[in-house]
């Protein structure tokens, strides 16, 4: 047997590969940039007149507070002003009592207990790992 470039010849019709029903478009993604957070130690009242006194009279200064939710977040830290991310602690709140009353209203007084031992139910506090000091606290409720 001779081995030519080409592969061996197979029974059927030839395979015509521009004929299939979905073909996948080319998607172009743009960057956008982040959001800018500002945080300051002193009042924010004398920052925010100095920044619109210092803008022109057509611009809008926005400062957008973080998005910090059950897991830890990248952010500015408000008393130290070091970049870091966040350390997150699970603490009984709001949603966790209302929980256990409803559970103990209906009569299942011995699964009342189970919403202090599950995160989901429980609020996330967010500190700041170098300073230790209370950056934002997740409400469930």
């Amino acid at each position: 047997m001779d081995k030519g470039q080409f592969p061996p010849p197979y029974p059927g019709p030839p395979m015509d590969q521009t004929n299939f029903p979905y073909q996948q478009q080319q998607v172009s993604y743009q960057t956008q940039p982040a959001p800018m957070v500002i945080y300051n130690q002193q009042p924010a009242m004398s920052t925010v007149t100095q920044m619109v006194q210092s803008a022109p009279a057509s611009a809008t200064v926005v400062i957008m507070p973080p998005r910090l939710t059950e897991v830890p977040g990248q952010m500015q830290c408000p008393y130290c002003q070091q970049l870091i991310v966040t350390q997150t602690t699970y603490i009984n709140g709001t949603m966790a009592w209302v929980i256990c009353g409803t559970l103990g209203i209906l009569g299942i007084w011995p699964c009342c207990l189970i919403p202090f031992c599950v995160n989901a139910c429980k609020d996330v506090e967010h500190r700041c790992p170098s300073c230790q000091s209370l950056v934002h606290v997740y409400r469930r409720m």
